[in-house]
């Protein structure tokens, strides 16, 4: 409908009409500029064919403006764009070969930029370089259950002014972890336990513990064990539905610089 067309329009349909035309041009303005801000500054991308072990994600936090990605394949670069931990491979459905090419890719953007918005910059980056399409499932997958098990739980209240995660091969300690933030470690690489953990504890509040369990002897307890023994809690087998990402395509090559 064009202006000339609202002459013999009611009047109050009149302005009505005219304040949702309004609304969608201010709409459609607001859609292009969020284009606009979720899109780097510069970026540079070159496969990375060096062979060497390892390799880095760097400026995340957004405070530089920059964020380098260092022999990263281009899985792990779609796992992070799309925001699944390290550890937790179940949650990604791809072409094998993306394990295999590597890339060095350097991003620009306005420091200060948060991280949910550096996450949406890297998915339009891929989108448009390597022409990745992808969509959501969701499918059902073995997953571990965290109970309480049925001598009750033996963790301790935070209390002290220390927070964080420390370990070594065998044992861990966590301090002011709450039971969603155990299940979410427990399903990570870490773990080895290959599936995600989802609580079932009812466990409200954070809490200190040390787990130390037999990675390699088999004499001394397995993880199983020590987390029912140490912790008072139950890991038990169940299918859950889960939301997984499906790479519907992608390029081996980006485009040029």
């Amino acid at each position: 409908m064009c202006f000339s067309d609202l002459i013999n329009v009611p009047w109050g349909r009149r302005v009505f009409l005219l304040m949702s035309v309004r609304r969608a041009a201010f709409l459609t303005l607001i859609l292009s500029v969020a284009a606009i801000a979720q899109t780097f500054d510069a970026v540079s991308i070159r496969p990375d064919n060096s062979g060497k072990g390892g390799g880095s994600i760097i400026g995340t936090g957004g405070a530089d403006g920059r964020v380098t990605f260092d022999n990263i394949s281009l899985r792990d670069c779609v796992a992070f764009a799309y925001g699944i931990a390290d550890g937790r491979d179940y949650e990604l459905v791809s072409p094998g070969w993306l394990d295999n090419e590597n890339f060095d890719i350097v991003a620009t953007f306005r420091p200060g930029t948060v991280r949910p918005v550096i996450l949406a910059m890297l998915q339009h980056m891929l989108a448009e370089r390597f022409g990745l399409q992808v969509h959501y499932e969701t499918k059902e997958l073995q997953a571990y259950v965290m109970t309480v098990a049925k001598d009750g739980p033996k963790l301790k209240p935070h209390t002290s002014a220390e927070e964080g995660f420390f370990y070594s091969e065998d044992y861990v300690t966590f301090r002011a972890i709450d039971m969603a933030g155990l299940s979410s470690r427990f399903s990570g690489a870490f773990f080895h336990l290959d599936r995600p953990v989802v609580d079932r504890t009812g466990l409200k509040g954070s809490y200190d513990f040390t787990l130390n369990w037999s990675a390699k002897d088999p004499n001394g307890p397995s993880l199983f064990t020590a987390v029912e023994e140490q912790l008072g809690l139950h890991l038990a087998t169940e299918k859950l539905p889960f939301r997984i990402l499906i790479v519907d395509n992608v390029n081996r090559a980006p485009t040029p610089n």
